[in-house]
């Protein structure tokens, strides 16, 4: 470690001209570059120095913290500003310092007092920490601070304490950048001209609501605010705060409406919000007539849902993409043939209905032409009591082994109860089962009704040999037949 005396400001400016630095930089840059600013103070060794901090610069990301030797506070004045690295200046009062810029700070416990005591004329602070750095305690000063600025920046701080403001009543400008807040802060702003909150670990998944009742005048970096976590990592905390609140007063009634994630519309370059909303077991018997615009996902299980029409009807379904009917009493959706929907939906769900069959050409249709087609569409029937004779089974079975990747529940799609194949799955069920070739089927009727006729004929042939015996015996007379016979 090098120690050396601060003689003349103009030095200290050569220094951070000669490195290409402003003095905010000079703050920030960390401990290497403090450590070249002490070096090229020596200027008769200057080309060495700057050498040995090019290496010190490349090589320190490299080297274990164990293996470092222990930091001591190092100050450079120029005129009424003070700039530190590591720790907070101690054993001396600073009557003249007027700013405090303090980079890569290494302490746990943050006093402001202590800046009270030795900095009186103090306006404004800076504090800057490492990615390493966090505070545990920060002690608010016992008696008014009258700073005018404060930055604390990249100290891993969690939380402000209620009040925090008021222990500076002259405060105007407040920096909390690169810390780890997750939540608005439970503190006031009054009296605040400048506030800076991005870079910290804001939760989405909360209520957000917060920063649309924020003035931007005072706020100046709110849009750069972006959510820490998924499902909303990186999205604008403004953007996501303002769908979760239209979402709120749009939801449908007796339902609950959730922000699923936001995605970039790739034409448009516009953040599009993914709405669910769950009207599961409400006890509904009928589809919701309203619901926030862009839903994308519709839950309508347990329901006494009987009629589809609404999803051709009413427009607000164009753009919902999953609808889950399952364990409702729908035994029809003809009402569906040829709509819009049906052309663009991704999940279509309607297990366990009363369903016995429906219009296997025109789900074959809209499947060809569903734009989602083939990787996003998901179709599932199972559960029904599907019909199983000759008109509509096979037409049936073609379709689903057609379209099998879509279809989950192939095993599930079972012909009723009470039907000449009992729950045997539709895929499994050959045409010859259900069905009897035309050829094979005349032949027997031809050939049973012949046998019919010709037993007839045998009865009556039988009966009139009789009668005729009969007759011949009692009058001696033959038959009336043969006395015409030549």
């Amino acid at each position: 470690m090098f120690t050396v005396s601060i003689n003349k400001e103009v030095q200290i400016a050569g220094i951070m001209f000669a490195i290409g630095v402003s003095e905010t930089q000079f703050l920030v840059r960390g401990r290497a570059e403090c450590a070249l600013a002490m070096l090229l103070e020596n200027q008769k060794i200057f080309s060495v120095k700057v050498m040995i901090f090019v290496v010190w610069f490349c090589f320190l990301p490299f080297i274990p913290a164990a293996l470092l030797p222990e930091t001591e506070t190092s100050c450079k004045k120029h005129g009424n500003v003070l700039y530190c690295c590591n720790s907070v200046p101690r054993n001396q009062t600073f009557t003249d310092i007027k700013n405090l810029y303090i980079s890569n700070l290494q302490t746990e416990t943050l006093n402001f007092n202590v800046f009270a005591d030795i900095f009186p004329k103090l306006s404004v602070l800076s504090i800057s920490g490492t990615n390493t750095t966090k505070l545990k305690n920060i002690l608010l000063p016992q008696t008014s601070f009258d700073i005018k600025e404060l930055h604390l920046s990249n100290l891993n701080i969690e939380n402000l304490w209620k009040n925090f403001t008021t222990y500076f009543p002259s405060l105007q400008i407040l920096n909390l950048t690169k810390n780890s807040i997750s939540e608005f802060p439970n503190s006031t702003f009054n009296g605040l001209h400048e506030v800076y909150l991005s870079d910290n670990q804001w939760n989405c998944s909360k209520n957000i609501e917060w920063i649309l009742e924020l003035n931007k005048t005072i706020f100046k970096d709110l849009d750069s605010l972006r959510c820490f976590k998924m499902p909303h990592k990186n999205k604008p905390v403004m953007a996501i705060a303002q769908f979760k609140l239209e979402i709120r007063k749009t939801c449908t009634p007796n339902c609950s409406c959730n922000l699923i994630k936001c995605i970039t519309d790739m034409d448009t370059d516009e953040l599009e919000p993914i709405i669910e909303v769950n009207c599961s077991y409400r006890g509904l018997t009928t589809l919701p007539t309203t619901f926030p615009a862009k839903t994308k996902i519709l839950h309508m299980e347990g329901n006494f849902l009987t009629d589809l029409a609404p999803l051709k009807q009413n427009l607000i379904y164009r753009d919902l993409l999953d609808i889950y009917l399952d364990s409702n009493l729908i035994s029809d959706i003809n009402t569906l043939e040829g709509s819009y929907w049906l052309t663009h939906f991704r999940v279509f769900s309607l297990t366990h209905n009363q369903l016995s069959q429906l219009p296997a050409y025109a789900i074959d249709n809209a499947l060809q032409h569903n734009s989602n087609m083939p990787n996003a569409v998901r179709l599932t029937l199972g559960g029904n009591p599907w019909r199983c004779d000759c008109l509509f089974a096979p037409r049936f079975k073609e379709m689903l082994q057609k379209y099998s990747p879509q279809i989950s529940d192939l095993s599930n799609i079972k012909c009723a109860e009470d039907s000449e194949h009992p729950l045997v799955p539709v895929i499994d069920i050959s045409r010859g089962a259900v069905c009897h070739s035309p050829s094979e089927y005349n032949i027997q009727e031809a050939l049973d009704l012949l046998n019919g006729v010709l037993g007839c004929l045998i009865f009556i042939v039988l009966g009139k040999l009789a009668y005729d015996y009969y007759y011949f015996k009692k009058t001696g007379r033959l038959p009336w037949i043969i006395t015409k016979i030549p």
